[in-house]
Parts: structure tokens; C-alpha cells; sequence
């Protein structure tokens, strides 16, 4: 059996299972490092499994892949910053642990399990109250020195990024509404427009075979999709434009990627 973990900016959520599948999870509140850290281990004590080969981990980037550190996430307190996770998580819970950029870690499960199957490469972005991306290639998560950042793409002479142009909490800022308060309008017509630029950027940086979407801000289907997939057709056309679907794992994905994160991890030794 395997543990996945996903930390997010409020929540954390810990499951057990294997092959994209858990038997049982808990979710609970992010706070600091090590009360987050003292949490987890009591979930894992609480599903009551002695053979847990591996633990995957899936939280905010910036990672440094090279030197296995977090860097400083926005959403997180900053007891997380620059910190080596997965040294720490395997010191504390006395199991080995793997720990990756969470886009990344949905675009695995994604790829393994969820809208991406039998696909290479697999680009995943989240629109969300932020913008994130992943690259999967030939069932791996793609690392640099840190993982692909899409949403932090340049789209504007005043060095306005895809983020602060069209996600959840920009829309927010800029009328103090909720997404889905704005979903129909022009700014939200004009927000589609910069991340279907966006996604046509990143068709060309790394041409993949599919590119799945997920996140709150896609959660109303057509409303997101129908003007996305129209502007990234105006905007590509140097090559065919590739499918743009939704999820399949929902909002499993997260932690379905962290397991599939820790079998790999097993598995490759």
C-alpha cells in the first residue's frame, strides 16, 4: 500500500491506496510545518497499515528539483519555505517519501489513470484561484530545474502574467466577485482569451499529444471550454490545434497523482 498526500494553501488531504485507487482519506486544515507534519502522521497511524512501502507528496512549487527544496510558495506559511520535504517527511514518518509540484503530481494521475490515458506528452493546466501547469512524458513527470510554470508566462508589455490576467483571484480582484459571479461577461470572455494565449504558448513550447484542464474555474464545462478551445484556435496557427478536454479524476486527482507518485517512486527505487 501507498500514502498520497496533498497540500494545498487551506486543506491537506491524506489517503491510502494503490493503482489510482484509495481505500480511505482524511482532510484536514494546512497550518505551519510541523503541526501540518503532526497531522498527517496521525492519519497514517489512523488507517491502521504496517506495510506502507512509500509515501507521495504533492504540494505548491516552486521545487528546486536538483536540490529537492521547496522554495517559498505563496499560499503556504512560511515554515515551508526552503525547506527539503522529502528529507523531512521520511526522517519523521520512518517512511521513504517522494515530494513534487502539484500540478505536476495531477498531471501523473491524469496521465496514468484519468483523461490522459495511453497519451504522450500530457500537458496539464489548472485554472483555479491561481494557474499551474504539469508535463507528463511517457508516463514521467517532466522536471527542469524547477517544474514548467505557465501560469507565470508574460502575456503583456508591462509584464502582466497569465495568472494575474485571468485566474480565480485576479477576477476577484478586479470586481470583487467570485468566478462564477463573472462567469458570461465580457471580462470573463476576455480572461478566456488570455488563457487560451496561454495554452497556445504552451502547445508550442511542448507539444503534447492532449492538454487537460482542471480546476474550480472549469467546473461549469462549456462556459470555460467553449470560449478557451475558440480562442486557442484563433491564436494557433502555426500548427493543428490538439485536444483540450476536461479532467477525468475530478477533484481526486491531486491525491490519485500523489499515490501514483509513491509507486513510481517504489518501483524505480
Amino acid at each position: 500500500m501507498y500514502i498520497g498526500i496533498d497540500i494545498g494553501g487551506t486543506h491537506t488531504r491524506v489517503a491510502i491506496g494503490e493503482a489510482g485507487k484509495y481505500s480511505d482519506k482524511k482532510d484536514f486544515p494546512t497550518k505551519e510545518l510541523n503541526e501540518t507534519l503532526k497531522q498527517i502522521k496521525q492519519s497514517i497511524v489512523s488507517f491502521g497499515e504496517s506495510n506502507i512501502k512509500y509515501i507521495g507528496v504533492s504540494v505548491a512549487g516552486p521545487i528546486n528539483s536538483k536540490k529537492k527544496l521547496l522554495y517559498k510558495p505563496p499560499n503556504l506559511h512560511e515554515s515551508w519555505h526552503e525547506k527539503e520535504l522529502a528529507k523531512i517527511f521520511s526522517e519523521e514518518l520512518k517512511i521513504p517519501t517522494v515530494v513534487d509540484h502539484d500540478a505536476s503530481v495531477v498531471a501523473l494521475g491524469e496521465a496514468k489513470y484519468g483523461a490522459g490515458k495511453e497519451k504522450s506528452p500530457v500537458l496539464y493546466y489548472t485554472v483555479s484561484t491561481g494557474i499551474g501547469t504539469g508535463l507528463i512524458i511517457d508516463g514521467k513527470i517532466f522536471n527542469g530545474i524547477y517544474s514548467p510554470e505557465a501560469g507565470q508566462q508574460v502575456l503583456s508589455d508591462n509584464r502582466q502574467s497569465l495568472e494575474s490576467l485571468s485566474s480565480g483571484k485576479a477576477l476577484k480582484e478586479k470586481t470583487g466577485k467570485d468566478p462564477k459571479d463573472v462567469e458570461g461577461t465580457d471580462l470573463w470572455e476576455k480572461s478566456m482569451e488570455w488563457v487560451g494565449i496561454g495554452i497556445a504558448n504552451s502547445i508550442l513550447h511542448f507539444s503534447p499529444e492532449i492538454v487537460i484542464v482542471g480546476g474550480g474555474m472549469t467546473k461549469h464545462g462549456d462556459i470555460f471550454f467553449e470560449p478557451v478551445k475558440k480562442y486557442v484556435s484563433k491564436y494557433l496557427t502555426f500548427i493543428p490545434q490538439v485536444p483540450i478536454v476536461p479532467s477525468g479524476l475530478g477533484q481526486d486527482n491531486g491525491i490519485i497523482g500523489a499515490l501514483e507518485l509513491a509507486r513510481q517512486a517504489n518501483r524505480d527505487g
